[in-house]
């Protein structure tokens, strides 16, 4: 086996992933499934970790990992499970692997729970020095009289979902009337706060980051799309860019462009954060600063995805990927 990709070889890995399913609705701005996995990212995943020497077991929900947790005190829990409805679903693996006692890949409850919600993410990250757009909470009708005076463009997103859930291009917003307009909607559709954000033009930027064996391993990329520079300046990277991709769109690593500085900040964000395993740090990329969106842990492992493609356009192989993940267990 390849030195770069050899592991300790102790444990099994126990992988919970939900499906994508045919969910019937049209508008993508509606869908609450997008969190879940294709098949293709589960199989690549699997694949990969097979080809590491590892054997893996794969549940569909936090529930029937619970039912099964007295086979796996030995292995390695590893979920990039999506849930749907709950406000806390992607703190529900963690939860079932502190309960009895498992070994598992990524923040732990109280992480989860802080990362999904963007206002507290957001604290942390100017606490930390990071540059964070200006941004406001609206949790009830009332609170949408905050808008009047708030300086636009600006995004307005379900505060606690991540994958672009709620999101299209109908969300970057010109003025309060149309911020209320869609701030009510929201309100309504997706039962939960809604945030208030000053849009940043620029780049389609992110750091990937790997915590594994006492290590800490970065790459720093940009979505774009060749032969057109600047197109996301003005534009939202949405559910619908997602799922139907720009032609030409790629992913590039700029390891170079990320300054010292802002380096050093994310790092100490990352550390008041705690353990996190794997995460992408989002944001935007504008005259030489990083600008601070929101923490995504247990990013999208799919070859095409931009954690991923991060690392493979610095010479790194799939498998070497997964195993410094693998490694990373908490």
């Amino acid at each position: 086996m390849n030195n770069q990709t050899q592991t300790d070889n102790a444990e099994n890995v126990v992988l919970i992933a939900d499906f994508v399913g045919r969910s019937g609705i049209p508008d993508l701005g509606s869908r609450r499934d997008l969190e879940k996995s294709v098949p293709e990212t589960v199989d690549q995943l699997i694949n990969a970790i097979q080809r590491l020497g590892r054997k893996v077991i794969h549940y569909l929900t936090p529930d029937e990992l619970g039912r099964n947790a007295s086979k796996h005190h030995n292995d390695i829990i590893f979920s990039i499970y999506g849930g749907e409805s709950s406000r806390n679903r992607m703190a529900l693996v963690p939860a079932v692997c502190e309960i009895f006692g498992l070994k598992y890949i990524g923040p732990d409850v109280y992480g989860r729970i802080v990362a999904q919600d963007k206002e507290v993410s957001k604290r942390l990250a100017l606490d930390s020095g990071l540059e964070t757009p200006d941004w406001r909470i609206i949790r009830r009708l009332g609170d949408l009289s905050y808008l009047k005076n708030f300086d636009f463009p600006c995004v307005i997103k379900p505060l606690m979902e991540g994958s672009s859930i709620g999101i299209t291009q109908s969300n970057l917003t010109y003025n309060s009337e149309q911020a209320a307009l869609l701030a009510e909607q929201l309100l309504t559709r997706m039962d939960q706060p809604v945030i208030v954000e000053k849009f940043i033009p620029g780049r389609e930027a992110a750091l990937s980051v790997i915590e594994s064996n006492g290590e800490i391993y970065t790459a720093y990329s940009e979505i774009l799309i060749e032969g057109r520079p600047g197109f996301f300046h003005d534009k939202l990277f949405d559910a619908e860019e997602k799922a139907n991709p720009t032609k030409g769109r790629t992913v590039r690593n700029i390891d170079n462009e990320l300054s010292s500085g802002d380096m050093e900040r994310i790092k100490k964000f990352l550390e008041s954060y705690g353990h996190f395993g794997y995460c992408r740090i989002d944001g935007r990329h504008l005259d030489g600063k990083f600008y601070f969106l929101e923490m995504t842990p247990d990013a999208w492992i799919n070859k095409k995805g931009q954690f991923v493609m991060a690392f493979t356009e610095k010479g790194w192989r799939y498998e070497k990927i997964i195993n410094e993940i693998l490694l990373s267990k908490g």
